[in-house]
């Protein structure tokens, strides 16, 4: 595996070429340059603080703090999704951090219960549909796509996926483990075609009617959205008289033995901040965390609605359970 590095206040000939000066601080991260580099540009810009990072997939990065321990140079783990910073903390490799800052900036359910990380942006998952050949008043929730009046209607992405993982994890949480399986079961039941592998392939499957509802990250729907303005598609935000949308983050925690703890924990917070919060709202099309913020404009259209407020770490305490129980329902 390949990691990419950079430190952004130098150019690199080539990914392999050495480091002319050692950054201040080291992000390791999941999120591409495409969305991480504007944001650490502007703290290195407003700090005078030089920040590198290093880009690989969860598992990677964290067997790699594990393998460095106390001689690692990242101060930062930053991440798609809560289950790997719910991971990571299990295996010790993650500092709690006490700020006000970040108690006044980011809900309850979207950090830690331990202070040990934290979300900085929302991606909500919720119901999508075909609205040529589908009225919204006939959609409810998530569990109720399980009833068999939706047989042949329902798309699906595959169980492989950490999106689906989080959503089953926190519908264990919030429904139980029978209730749960139920509902995967009936999903199941109600495919029209074999789960796809990403978001992405849904959205022209519901416009050639393929299937008329499915389950997506907001997100991803909104940059498809932006692509194909005349698209028929709409999102129906799920279960707004009950548990609400689920929401999963993208967040960071300050590692156990970061070389520069004070430093990490001010980028942190910085990431929190309004101005900081709008400009990654932009650039993801994600959900700002700080209740301040509004979204991106394009993101606002879809209309507020009201989200799960069970803790996310649910999302790893139940990830393996999440998974036993797809695959007991047969969702591929």
């Amino acid at each position: 595996m390949k990691f990419l590095t950079r430190t952004l206040s130098i150019l690199l000939a080539t990914l392999c070429a050495p480091l002319q000066a050692a950054p201040e601080l080291m992000v390791y991260s999941t999120k591409n340059a495409t969305y991480l580099a504007p944001l650490l540009d502007r703290y290195s810009a407003e700090t005078g603080t030089p920040v590198g990072y290093l880009v690989a997939p969860a598992t990677e990065l964290i067997t790699r703090l594990e393998a460095e321990g106390e001689q690692t140079k990242a101060d930062l783990l930053l991440t798609t999704g809560a289950t790997s910073l719910w991971l990571a903390s299990q295996k010790g490799l993650t500092a709690a951090v006490d700020s006000s800052v970040l108690s006044d900036n980011i809900p309850a359910h979207l950090r830690s219960p331990d202070n040990h990380w934290f979300g900085f942006s929302k991606r909500a998952q919720t119901l999508i549909y075909n609205s040529a050949t589908l009225d919204k008043d006939e959609l409810k929730g998530f569990s109720d796509l399980a009833d068999p009046k939706w047989d042949g209607s329902l798309c699906l992405r595959t169980s492989q996926q950490a999106y689906t993982q989080s959503l089953v994890a926190m519908m264990i949480d919030r429904d139980g483990e029978q209730k749960t399986l139920s509902t995967l079961k009936g999903w199941v039941h109600n495919l029209s075609v074999r789960p796809f592998a990403e978001d992405a392939q849904i959205f022209p499957a519901l416009e050639q009617n393929i299937c008329d509802v499915s389950i997506v990250n907001a997100y991803y729907f909104s940059r498809y959205q932006y692509e194909n303005p005349e698209t028929p598609l709409k999102l129906f935000w799920a279960d707004q008289d009950s548990s609400g949308v689920h929401v999963d983050i993208t967040g960071a925690a300050v590692t156990a033995h970061a070389p520069n703890k004070a430093g990490a924990t001010d980028l942190l917070e910085w990431l929190t901040r309004k101005e900081t919060q709008a400009q990654y709202a932009k650039l993801s099309l994600e959900y700002p965390v700080n209740p301040k913020v509004y979204p991106a404009r394009i993101v606002g259209r879809h209309g507020k609605f009201n989200e799960d407020q069970h803790n996310i770490s649910a999302s790893g305490r139940y990830r393996d359970l999440a998974v036993a129980l797809l695959k007991q329902a047969g969702y591929r």
